[in-house]
């Protein structure tokens, strides 16, 4: 692989750098605007080629010292000032939706984060090395083959979370286990008042572990995950210790999560989205909240609407949403289990409100179009990816104007950011 030395100009989409040499554009992380950087190209097309850094030639005044040696992996942007952080994602959001949309969109507000480091409630580590020498790793980015070896986890979740998920490599390795026998360790952790559990995912059924109640968590789960799929599937439950769930207090109100669903990544800023939501709703007789997770946005707005109602595809997540429910005297809450595209189509109808918080791949075809036949008083539309993003507002541009835009900064030091749109018909 060659190795070339270039300025790089500007930060593009997916948060690398670009740059040019011999005609051809350049992308790399980790590299700032302005900087000159020799990097090693590690994927070459006709007209743009891929490429990690060796060494910063020329610095950045932008520039700051990483917290970590593997920053490159988990949050490549450590490097950047964080005012630099905020105001790069601001724009980079606002050119990725007018790419998107041909309208320019300007956030009303982008919400930085007091907490840079330490803010993440769940955290995935993967294994390397011999049997009783085991460490943690993540995958080098772009690059599956190759780890980082994590001494200290990672600073992106909280000093507590790490120790005592080393105090369970300490008990992995006491067990002289192999990489070939364990697959990953996700640690769920609960900022207010404070909860943390662990799941242990395993690539045989047959492994006893001792007891597995470890200071610092209040849930232990050993999990069974088919080897021949790379993902930290559940295909088994095989034994829990503790809790199953952690506790999460949310402006005023608790919620419930199992250690397999999905949870924001950021507590303080999700704080500040589902002000901003709120204040976007208005008392209503129906609210339909489709990807809603544990029901966290809908319950939140239970007390504006006659009717909330609530879908979500994860079993478990639907689980937790109706207990939340419960436990919230909600009776004005109903969860439905389904994909959102496969809904029966009479559930949307006196939608008045509809809120969306999809995963990266956006809204489905069916989605958009059963929305822009009923078309809701108003859409209130959370992203963590401005492109699908953008592309689904497009269509919803043809009949609504944006009332309500911000920027949430739930993932400082990455090039990640939350995108809140409020959609109303004119």
């Amino acid at each position: 692989m060659r190795e070339i030395t270039l300025e790089f100009k500007k930060i593009v989409g997916e948060g690398k750098a670009l740059g040019r040499s011999e005609g051809k554009v350049v992308f790399c992380y980790g590299v700032l605007p302005e900087e000159t950087a020799r990097v090693r190209v590690t994927f070459e097309k006709k007209n743009f080629a891929e490429a990690e850094l060796l060494e910063i030639v020329k610095p950045s005044p932008k520039r700051v010292p990483p917290r970590e040696d593997h920053y490159l992996s988990c949050s490549p942007w450590q490097v950047m000032e964080y005012g630099f952080q905020c105001g790069t994602k601001k724009e980079l959001i606002e050119d990725l939706l007018y790419q998107t949309t041909k309208e320019t969109i300007r956030l009303d507000k982008f919400y930085g984060a007091k907490d840079v480091f330490g803010y993440r409630t769940k955290i995935e580590y993967s294994f390397t090395g011999e049997p009783g020498a085991l460490s943690f790793a993540f995958h080098k980015r772009g690059n599956y083959r190759e780890k980082y070896l994590l001494p200290d986890g990672c600073a992106l979740i909280s000093p507590a979370a790490n120790a005592a998920a080393k105090k369970v490599l300490g008990i992995l390795n006491g067990l002289k286990l192999s990489t070939a026998d364990l697959k990953t360790l996700i640690i769920r952790e609960a900022k207010n008042p404070g909860s943390r559990v662990a799941a242990l995912f395993l690539k045989r059924q047959d492994i006893e572990l001792p007891d597995m109640k470890v200071e610092g968590l209040d849930g232990f789960l050993a999990v069974y995950s088919n080897p021949v799929s790379s993902v930290s599937q559940v295909d088994g439950i095989l034994k829990t210790w503790g809790h199953e769930f952690v506790t999460e207090e949310i402006l005023g109100d608790r919620f419930y999560y199992g250690f397999d669903c999905f949870f924001q990544n950021n507590i303080e800023l999700f704080s500040e989205a589902l002000k901003e939501i709120r204040a976007a709703a208005f008392k209503c007789g129906k609210l339909v909240d489709l990807y809603s997770g544990v029901g966290v946005i809908g319950l939140h707005l239970r007390d504006l609407a006659g009717r909330v109602l609530a879908v979500e595809a994860s079993e478990s997540s639907a689980k937790y949403a109706k207990l939340n429910a419960e436990s919230l005297g909600a009776k004005n809450f109903e969860m439905l289990c389904s994909l959102s595209e496969k809904t029966k189509d009479d559930i949307f109808d006196g939608t008045d409100i509809l809120v969306l918080d999809p995963p990266r791949a956006g809204l489905h075809n069916k989605v958009i179009k059963r929305i822009m036949e009923i078309l809701p008083k108003r859409i209130i539309y959370l992203s963590c990816n401005p492109i699908t993003q953008g592309r689904d507002a497009a269509f919803f541009l043809e009949k609504y104007r944006i009332i309500r835009s911000a920027g949430f900064d739930f993932y400082p030091n990455t090039p990640h950011a939350e995108t809140l749109l409020v959609f109303e018909r004119p």
